[in-house]
């Protein structure tokens, strides 16, 4: 593989060019292209930021596919944040490329294992409920209907909605798996799909598989020349990799959730809508002292009650905090007596428990059709424990080290989730270990990973680069689009600050804007919220003035995130309302997307556990946590925010930043900077709607 190789593929009159009469040239996407065929080469990591509009997927894909020609042997792994990139690049993009080269490479998909349907635990729960799998109108007949012609068993593929009982009860769980011991282990649909990802030169993943991958591999000392969670590899692609410490950190993180542990219990002691039976009900039935079944039924009776002290201990505290995740330090650790004295009844009664079912498993003796139920019920009882030793950890507080320590608590409807959390300090030193220094090649691209640092900024909180002595190539390519031409950016300076809770002016000034700015456009927009309260103020005092003009408006939360985003696409002049996630991924070329609102710089909340105590851990070692982390990451999520615009060269339009801070304060400067230069007028709220007119139309 040489540059001559990369100059046949991308280069003026090359074999995509050949391919697509619509190809435009793009020099980045050579470069790109060039760079990580240098990766390959080198043996290097490498960083790219690929501004919108490059075409990244072709670059890296491309490299992947010829290096797979002339080492069939070697196999890249290519890892995403989002499902829909996922898709995408295995169902649309790989396919077309390879195509485009006439190159014949072997692909799978690789996602995991409770996205499948396990075909032993459905019939088990059909054969518990023969009428309602008789019924032609039960979700039970119509999801067997789809099983037995499914070529995926994948649940996303499934047409209709599924209960989550049903769901819990019929995906595929690692540790209720028979493996080659199942009956049906030849059609079953995950085996089929390790199978094929087994045989692939190029595995589409994504970052939580990935992570799980490396966790089993360190566990088990298990070296990528091994198959663990995925295939052997040694090459690979992170895109999206402006996620990975987020989403690290979270896959990392231990956890002990009330909720859960209680779904294990109730899977242990409680009959459900496909079983009138519980699972201690069907073993204990075949013990003849039934003393032993009472004896852990007593000690669930237990457990429930002294997991209901601790929610009401936590719940006091949640409480006086407002309902706020709450950082526990080590100066806090005097007061936590009656914390302790509540974990370490759990802590006891989860491990008694898990005594009492083992010598009850392992003494009774039941027919062959229950043996994996004999072996669901251990299981259920090993990951009670399992939740219980977060508690132990978190309560043996001379053991603390590099951990943030917290209590969180999530509403589930009319229900408070209590959490208790250790997340590790820093994700770097993980990410080395696990994959930096055990690759061949790792390549880290994304759309926004530079701050004009020179990838400073997100290097040091990925731990690049960890030795002088392994290369670490960078590229920065920007974006083809001409933003002076075709977006404005409007930032009023009049915008009042938005105060640290949501007061009436300011929501009202909310309310007003959004809506002068949106029917200026007749639709169009993206308002992106940082705060689900505030879209909801928003859009209940708007949603009447929508209808009055016949305008749509869309609201996360209405339904999942792929069908609310192709309905806003194919609606045309819609409006959609949503926060978080959809700062990234949407993908709305065309005069679909003529607006995007930005209702508030996007700053970490101040108050979330693991962003206070990281930025803590810069401010004492002599650095600014908010210089350093709160600001750098508000940027780079900024950066995302803006980048939903522009998605082909036809497109124009305008975002709108409601924050004044980003003109008034002296920060505000450098976030700027960090965007597309774009043409950026002076204006004020009382001319938004007049700049939007003579821009547009």
């Amino acid at each position: 593989m040489t540059k001559d190789d990369i100059y046949r593929i991308f280069d003026t009159g090359g074999m995509l060019e050949a391919h697509f009469p619509t190809y435009e040239f793009r020099e980045g996407q050579l470069l790109m292209a060039d760079l990580v065929r240098e990766s390959y080469h080198q043996g290097a990591i490498c960083a790219v930021e690929a501004g919108t509009g490059i075409g990244k997927s072709f670059a890296y894909l491309a490299i992947a596919a010829l290096r797979a020609q002339e080492a069939p042997d070697e196999r890249t792994v290519v890892a995403t944040s989002t499902i829909n990139l996922q898709r995408q690049l295995f169902e649309k993009d790989l396919p077309i490329l390879l195509s485009s080269l006439g190159i014949e490479c072997k692909t799978a998909l690789s996602v995991g294992r409770s996205n499948y349907i396990c075909i032993l635990r459905f019939l088990q729960v059909k054969a518990d409920s023969p009428l309602l799998a008789a019924d032609p109108g039960s979700e039970l007949y119509r999801v067997e209907s789809w099983m037995r012609t499914s070529q995926s068993g994948l649940f996303n593929e499934l047409s209709i909605p599924i209960s989550g009982e049903l769901y819990s009860e019929s995906c595929c769980d690692g540790d209720l798996c028979p493996a080659h011991s199942c009956p049906y282990f030849k059609e079953c649909f995950f085996f089929k799909a390790k199978a094929r990802a087994r045989e692939a030169q190029i595995v589409i993943s994504n970052h939580h598989l990935l992570f799980s991958d490396a966790q089993s591999r360190i566990m088990s000392e298990t070296e990528y020349d091994e198959e663990a969670v995925l295939p052997a590899f040694s090459h690979l692609v992170i895109d999206e990799a402006h996620n990975i410490e987020a989403n690290a950190s979270e896959y990392f993180k231990d956890l002990y959730d009330s909720s859960a542990l209680l779904r294990q219990v109730h899977k242990i002691q409680r009959s459900s809508r496909y079983s009138k039976n519980s699972l201690l009900d069907q073993i204990g039935s075949y013990c003849p002292e039934i003393e032993r079944v009472e004896a852990v039924k007593d000690l669930i009776h237990l457990l429930v009650q002294q997991v209901e002290t601790l929610d009401q201990y936590l719940s006091v505290v949640f409480q006086k905090n407002h309902y706020q995740p709450t950082l526990i330090k080590a100066e806090h650790q005097g007061r936590l007596t009656d914390f302790v004295t509540a974990s370490r009844a759990i802590i006891e009664t989860s491990a008694r428990l898990k005594a009492r079912i083992d010598l009850l498993v392992e003494s009774v003796k039941v027919p062959s059709e229950l043996e994996s139920r004999a072996h669901e019920l251990k299981v259920r009882s090993d990951r009670i424990e399992a939740m219980a030793s977060v508690l132990e950890r978190f309560c043996d507080f001379e053991s603390w080290g590099d951990e943030i320590h917290w209590f969180n608590a999530e509403r589930a409807r009319s229900q408070i989730r209590i959490q208790v959390c250790i997340t590790p300090l820093s994700i770097a030193p993980i990410i080395t270990e696990a994959l930096f220094s055990k690759l061949e090649t790792v390549v880290c691209t994304s759309a926004t990973l530079d701050l004009g640092d020179e990838f400073a900024f997100w290097s040091g909180r990925v731990g690049l680069p960890y030795t002088e002595e392994r290369p670490y190539l960078k590229g920065i390519y920007p974006s083809p689009f001409d933003y002076e031409e075709r977006l404005m950016l409007l930032t009023p300076v009049d915008a009042p600050l938005p105060p640290p809770k949501a007061d009436e002016p300011y929501l009202t000034y909310l309310v007003e804007t959004i809506w002068e700015s949106v029917y200026t456009t007749g639709g169009g927009a993206l308002v992106l919220f940082t705060s689900y309260a505030v879209l909801t103020h928003v859009k209940e005092a708007l949603e009447e003035r929508f209808r009055d003009a016949s305008m749509l408006l869309l609201t996360q939360g209405e339904g999942d995130r792929y069908t609310l985003l192709n309905t806003f696409i194919a609606a045309g002049d819609s409006t959609l309302f949503a926060t978080s996630s959809f700062w990234e991924g949407v993908d709305a070329p065309g005069d679909t997307l003529r607006m995007v609102i930005i209702t508030k710089l996007p700053f970490s909340v101040p108050s979330d556990p693991v962003f206070k105590a990281r930025c803590e851990a810069i401010d004492q070692n002599g650095g600014s946590g908010f210089f350093q982390l709160a600001l750098q990451s508000a940027t780079m999520k900024l950066k995302q925010g803006f980048g939903r615009l522009l998605r082909s060269t036809a497109d124009r339009g305008i975002v709108l930043i409601l924050d004044s801070r980003v003109v008034t304060k002296s920060y505000g400067s450098f976030m700027l900077k960090s965007l597309p230069k774009s043409y950026h007028p002076e204006c004020d709220t009382s001319s938004i709607s007049s700049r939007i007119e003579s821009f547009l139309y």
